[in-house]
């Protein structure tokens, strides 16, 4: 089946390839939600040897969509005319449908375009009162577009109601919702293919940004493929902290994922930098996914370990990905990580915390999703993970509650940190589980200090 780009490449793969040529495809939305974008984007990325026509109705007037078009860095004015043709259908539609019909044939093989857009299709259809003219119009016109072997979309801020009811649904090859909701202070805007005749599709709902190069798609994570046989390595890869290697043979697996829970103050994130530091020594690049401490205050505590940050940081060593808690969306995040796990050679990794990264997500469920993916993911990378948990004080942070349970559940490791806050702060570590390993379960005294941390004598 031939294809036509949709302008973004991760919005193709959500399409199975791009939109298929010979289509009709309904873009719906509510006002501000992209449908016009994606569908200049569109233009620009096929018109050439057959041009593309883009015709407005009753939506917003011709001239405000060409001067709001060059915001995009898409959009080459000096195609516009030649390859790019738009048009206004506003004075034909005052008449009748044989006329607009008509109207649209001439135009068609006048141009012979390999894209047409109309925007906005459902204003065309609110002019028609009769029910039966309408649906007979949009048949036609699908027909008329088959004929001449055009990609058709039709714009609309159609309601989720309007499928089952409106006879263009029905017509159509394809539909493409784009949503936009307000999350706290932020838009976050989603994108589902509800259908797409003849054609395999990402389903489910997939995050998108509308930038300065157009709609940027981030398509939802799917678990790996289950490789058709498998061969586990039994490399064993230090964690870089003394006395705790002893703990568990010599050594997480690699591949592994461990969670890392306990309070603040306990030494989480310092098990995580010894960890990533570690990587570094052994020519292993790791990768911190911070959402806590900016890169200046990471910097600080590298220094106050007495390391040097400016040979230990760097996207072939220890590399950092550091978004604020406020702006977090775990689509952009997870899709960021898988592309510097393929740049830099990834092969040690610290998320800290889950927490934050929970409060990106959409609903709990969608998170655990996320989750798991992830896990899947680096173990068939063979990355080393560390997960990193807060968690009470007064809970053994594995079952005290959804996240501890679920991250428990999916992690091969779980090590537990805790605080003793009597008269002498006296922090412990305890390993509570490990998948394919032998390890010492008794609680450890966790020492910290400006010379790094250390596992000492049983408590």
């Amino acid at each position: 089946m031939k294809r036509l780009t949709s302008g973004d490449p991760d919005l193709d793969r959500v399409l199975g390839g791009g939109f298929p040529r010979n289509a009709n495809v309904i873009v719906m939305g509510g006002p501000g939600s992209g449908k016009t974008v994606l569908a200049e984007q569109m233009v620009f990325a096929n018109a050439g040897d057959r041009p593309a026509l883009y015709l407005t109705t009753l939506s917003e007037p011709l001239a405000k969509i060409v001067n709001y078009l060059q915001e995009f860095a898409f959009a080459d004015l000096g195609r516009i005319g030649n390859e790019i043709v738009y048009e206004s259908l506003a004075e034909v539609l005052s008449e009748d449908a044989d006329a607009l019909l008509a109207h649209l044939t001439g135009l068609i093989q006048q141009y012979r375009p390999g894209v047409i857009v109309i925007d906005s299709f459902k204003a065309v259809g609110e002019l028609f009162p009769d029910a039966r003219a309408w649906r007979v119009l949009v048949f036609e016109l699908a027909r008329l577009l088959s004929a001449y072997d055009t990609l058709g979309l039709w714009i609309g801020e159609y309601s989720p109601e309007s499928v089952t009811a409106l006879p263009e649904f029905a017509v159509a090859d394809g539909i493409v919702s784009l949503q936009r909701h307000q999350r706290g202070t932020r838009d976050e805007r989603l994108l589902k293919v509800i259908k797409l005749r003849g054609s395999d599709f990402l389903g489910g709902e997939h995050v998108f940004e509308i930038t300065a190069n157009g709609l940027r798609t981030f398509p939802r994570l799917v678990a790996p493929a289950a490789p058709s046989a498998y061969d586990p390595v039994a490399e064993r890869v230090q964690t870089g902290i003394g006395g705790l290697d002893s703990m568990i043979e010599s050594g997480w697996l690699r591949g592994t994922t461990s969670l890392i829970a306990g309070p603040s103050g306990a030494g989480k994130t310092m098990v995580g930098l010894h960890f990533l530091r570690q990587g570094v020594i052994d020519g292993e690049p790791g990768l911190l996914v911070n959402f806590q401490e900016s890169p200046i205050q990471l910097e600080r505590s590298i220094r106050s370990l007495g390391w040097d940050p400016e040979s230990l940081l760097g996207p072939d060593r220890l590399d950092l990905l550091y978004r604020a808690p406020v702006e977090l969306q775990i689509d952009t995040i997870v899709r960021e990580m898988y592309r510097r796990f393929e740049n830099n050679g990834v092969r040690r990794l610290v998320i800290d915390a889950l927490g934050d990264l929970e409060k990106s997500a959409l609903d709990p469920r969608r998170f655990t999703e996320y989750l798991y993916v992830l896990t899947q993911e680096v173990a068939r990378r063979g990355i080393t993970t560390l997960l990193i948990l807060k968690a009470s004080p007064a809970h053994d942070a594995t079952g005290s509650d959804r996240l501890g349970r679920d991250a428990s559940n999916m992690s091969d490791n779980v090590v537990l940190l805790t605080m003793d806050l009597g008269q002498e702060l006296i922090r412990s570590i305890r390993i509570v589980k490990t998948r394919g390993s032998s390890h010492v379960g008794r609680r450890q005294a966790l020492r910290l200090s400006t010379e790094g941390v250390f596992v000492g004598e049983r408590l």
